[in-house]
């Protein structure tokens, strides 16, 4: 993997996170676990940690109600918290908060890298594919710096890719085709009326019409955003990319597409994913998978042992095993 990455995490007292230290992450990192286990928890320690490295850890902390939500069973069990990340440079990023009388947090950050040197990462979460989500809004034109966290920008994002980097573009329109055998091509261009904006409009197979971004069905717009995030040029995405249920929605044939599509970015880019999908669970290796459990309240994050699993493995998939109840990462009674 060329580019910096985390080669290991430590979270204490941030929401549902007791204590994990020392966590190693490896070029791909899927994370399983039940409902409330805290896998989204876990996700956003990172992105806790990047807030505070950018000093704006009293606006996240007010965006979730006060510092006293992000503590572990809150203010009176917990006073603290610490994020740490290590890079595989040796470079280090870390967050020592503690909490205030007004309901705030204090603390220093200490930080080995910055915009040129050391790990990039943005968590993406495409969920929103209503009617008022940001897919369906029209985005300037020159919105297109990094494909936006939640998919505001496609349109703007796929015509700079056009114009600038054929190849990428060409192979995320393929690679929409093997999902979407219908669809034709994207017709991008600025709005006769507002050239600064641009909508996300396409074209069917053998006919000349298009159609606009409303005509994707949910699962098609999510999985046409993660093919965008994955296939784009390595040097504009993060050097870490997270990413909150990918499959949401999606046909198994298409999570197979994903699955291939996470394995080729993660040559050059470190992948994070949250998943409840035993089949897209299926594609990948048990030392690709992290588990997340509750014990005792609390959540404890473990990588799945090769060893332990090689004789099940000749007769399930990593999937089945999982449903079957032959690791944890299951709801379980506290």
């Amino acid at each position: 993997m060329a580019s910096d990455t985390f080669q290991s995490i430590t979270i204490e007292g941030f929401k549902s996170i007791r204590s994990i230290k020392d966590l190693p992450l490896r070029p791909i990192n899927l994370l399983i676990g039940a409902n409330g286990s805290g896998k989204t928890n876990f996700l956003e320690a990172f992105v806790f940690l990047g807030e505070a490295h950018e000093g704006h850890m009293d606006s996240y902390a007010a965006y979730y109600g006060g510092a006293n939500k992000l503590l572990f069973f809150g203010s009176k069990t917990t006073q603290r918290i610490y994020v740490s990340m290590k890079a595989t440079s040796g470079l280090e990023i870390s967050a020592d908060c503690r909490f205030t009388v007004n309901d705030s947090l204090y603390g220093t950050i200490s930080s080995g890298w910055n915009d040129r040197i050391g790990p990039t990462f943005n968590r993406y979460r495409f969920h929103d594919t209503g009617e008022n989500s940001p897919f369906k809004k029209t985005p300037d034109l020159n919105d297109n710096r990094a494909l936006s966290r939640l998919g505001g920008n496609l349109a703007a994002y796929l015509y700079l890719l056009k114009q600038r980097h054929r190849d990428s573009y060409e192979m995320i329109r393929k690679t929409v085709q093997q999902v979407a055998p219908f669809f034709d091509d994207f017709q991008l261009e600025p709005l006769a009326l507002n050239p600064n904006t641009i909508k996300l409009e396409w074209r069917h197979v053998g006919t000349d019409d298009y159609f606009d971004v409303s005509s994707f069905s949910d699962g098609t717009l999510r999985f046409i955003a993660l093919a965008t995030l994955f296939l784009q040029p390595a040097g504009l995405r993060a050097s870490v990319i997270l990413v909150d249920e990918p499959e949401l929605g999606m046909h198994p044939y298409a999570i197979e597409i994903l699955a291939s599509l996470i394995r080729q970015a993660s040559k050059e880019t470190q992948v994070i994913a949250a998943t409840q999908s035993s089949l897209l669970l299926d594609q990948f290796d048990p030392e690709d998978v992290l588990v997340a459990n509750r014990v005792d309240g609390a959540t404890t994050i473990e990588r799945l042992k090769p060893e332990l699993l090689a004789d099940w493995l000749k007769e399930y998939s990593l999937g089945q095993l999982w449903e079957k109840g032959e690791f944890a990462g299951r709801p379980v009674k506290e």
